[in-house]
């Protein structure tokens, strides 16, 4: 009886093509684990339906591609927890420290959407694996940095593997797995890697800046990317061959490099100006400066106008403008631009709160950060079984009134000696719900409004505009805070007390952010449906609408 062996089961799905006589095999048979998802067929025509695969399925292939989002946020908060040392055994001047995280997310906002087009045109499958090699290469050339330009310069690179993972990751599952209860989950656990690698981050940081050289930790990020890229290539389907049809891009001429060069500078000239207006002396009134914010303007402007005309001739466009036409598309991208500038500083301000006000140990404040976590892998599986059965506006409404909850808890003038269970554990707790709902409910309707030829695209534009809002606004609260904390030690000698609030100045803010992105739900996404109930990608018009009048 052992030595019998049991008979291996074809599986196939079959999709109902009504430009065909017979049905399209749409999955090859499986023959193992990691290839029970394989490449979706060339002749699956644009408007059948897909059989909906199960959540074991599809396990290996989204674990995997979450690994993308996880590897992101930990490459930039363990660094952030070890930027003392490193400035230190490099000698790098405190005032120029803040280029080692800001090199990283330069080119990773600049290039999200280029890489999200050359996903959609020379395979996402490729992309994804070359950009978790590429990340391996230049986290190690971080780690073996000689000197303050080598450090710089490979962190700058590592932006480029992240602007490569994020969006194919993204673009993988939404033209992989079709709209469907799996699919809701899959977005739910994918989103869930990024609050994740902001917990680990914060450990893996804190530990090692305690116990080891700050250089393990470029060792451990290089590992697991590496790790990652290579399970890639036996899980990640491949996608079938461009043909070159009116539903696919042609291999050759589907890149708008006039586009991408106006977006990709005019970005980098963006936050550069954003990023100096703070350091210089003279701040926004510094000339270069001033000459930066008006080229990057320029080109932003011309790049519009090109996508805009491109369209017209019925040419292929990096992004096509005539999507943000819609009410409820340019909400929703609205939203995620000021809920992930207010997030991101409620979680780089409380870690000052805890650092440098109470001046607690990295490994201190990383534990006050737990709640997080727990509290995101419970949101992510509510958020994939809630996002069909619950309309979309609500499941945000929620989400947004959490943040902005714990936002407020920050900012009201509570005791820093109060404990940490009063205040720090139920705004952390309300956080995780904000990010684990907003992130992949937004993140499904982004992908299921745009055409599944251009998922990629779709990953790269809610991942563009959510860097844009990070990377903007993290200046600006610099700014913010540093005023407060001025004007407020000139009136008083008590040093800690004006630090404290400048913090609660940044806290305010994160607050309106917060506020501003719930009155666009309330008002801009009061007719977005069931968003998970949507069973045709690319009808922006009509997203999530399907059976609406059940609720």
């Amino acid at each position: 009886m052992g030595s019998e062996k049991p008979q291996e089961r074809e599986t196939s799905i079959v999709v109902a093509d009504t430009n065909a006589n017979a049905p399209t095999t749409l999955f090859a048979p499986v023959k193992s684990a990691t290839e029970e998802l394989p490449p979706l067929s060339a002749g699956a025509s644009r408007g059948s339906v897909l059989q909906e695969p199960t959540i074991r399925q599809v396990a290996p292939l989204v674990l995997i591609l979450t690994g993308a989002s996880f590897l992101n946020t930990t490459g930039v908060q363990s660094v952030v927890i070890i930027l003392p040392s490193i400035t230190r055994d490099l000698h790098i001047p405190e005032t120029r420290q803040e280029w080692i995280v800001s090199a990283y997310g330069l080119t990773s906002a600049a290039f999200l959407l280029l890489c999200g087009k050359l996903s959609d045109v020379y395979g996402k499958r490729l992309l994804f694996i070359l950009g978790c090699f590429w990340l391996t290469a230049t986290t190690l050339g971080a780690a073996f940095s000689p000197n303050e330009i080598c450090m710089y310069t490979m962190r700058a690179l590592q932006g480029l593997g992240a602007a490569i993972t994020i969006p194919t990751a993204i673009g993988i599952i939404g033209y992989t797995i079709p709209p469907g209860r799996v699919k809701n989950y899959s977005f739910a656990f994918y989103s869930g890697g990024a609050p994740m690698g902001q917990v680990l981050g914060n450990l893996l940081g804190g530990i090692i800046s305690e116990y080891a050289n700050w250089k393990v930790v470029f060792f451990v990020i290089a590992g697991v990317a590496f790790v990652i890229g290579a399970i890639a290539i036996f899980v990640v389907p491949k996608e079938p061959p461009s043909t070159g049809d009116a539903g696919e891009h042609p291999r050759a001429s589907g890149i708008d490099w006039t586009g991408a060069f106006l977006f990709t500078s005019g970005t980098l000239l963006l936050l550069i100006a954003l990023s100096e207006g703070v350091a210089q002396p003279q701040g926004w009134r510094t000339p270069f400066v001033i000459a930066i914010l008006l080229v990057s303007v320029l080109f932003l402007g011309l790049f519009i106008f090109w996508q805009h005309y491109l369209e017209k001739i019925s040419s292929e466009p990096l992004m096509r403008v005539s999507t943000f036409k819609t009410g409820r598309f340019s909400a929703a991208m609205v939203i995620v631009f000021f809920f992930s500038a207010g997030f991101t500083n409620f979680l780089v301000y409380s870690t000052y709160y805890y650092q440098d006000l109470q001046l607690l140990s990295p490994i201190q404040t990383t534990l006050r950060y737990i709640p997080l976590g727990i509290c995101g892998i419970f949101s992510i599986f509510c958020s994939g079984y809630f996002m069909a059965r619950i309309r979309g506006n609500y499941i945000l409404i929620f989400g947004l009134g959490s943040a902005l909850i714990a936002n407020i808890i920050f900012a009201v003038p509570i005791p820093p000696s109060t404990t940490y269970w009063a205040y720090g554990f139920p705004a952390m707790c309300l956080a995780a719900f904000g990010a684990d709902t907003t992130y992949p409910c937004i993140g499904l309707f982004t992908t299921q409004s745009l055409p599944r030829k251009d998922q990629g695209v779709a990953g790269a534009m809610f991942q563009t505009i959510a860097g844009l809002g990070r990377a903007m606004f993290l200046p600006i609260t610099a700014t913010i805070q540093s005023s407060i904390q001025t004007r407020v030690a000139n009136s008083s000698n008590d040093a800690s007390y004006a630090y404290l609030e400048g913090l609660r100045g940044v806290e305010w803010f994160c607050v309106a952010c917060m506020a501003i992105s719930l009155l666009i739900t309330v008002f801009g996404l009061r007719n977005i449906g069931k968003i998970g109930l949507l069973k045709k990608l690319g009808n922006v018009q009509s997203a999530a609408k399907e059976k609406d009048e059940e609720t």
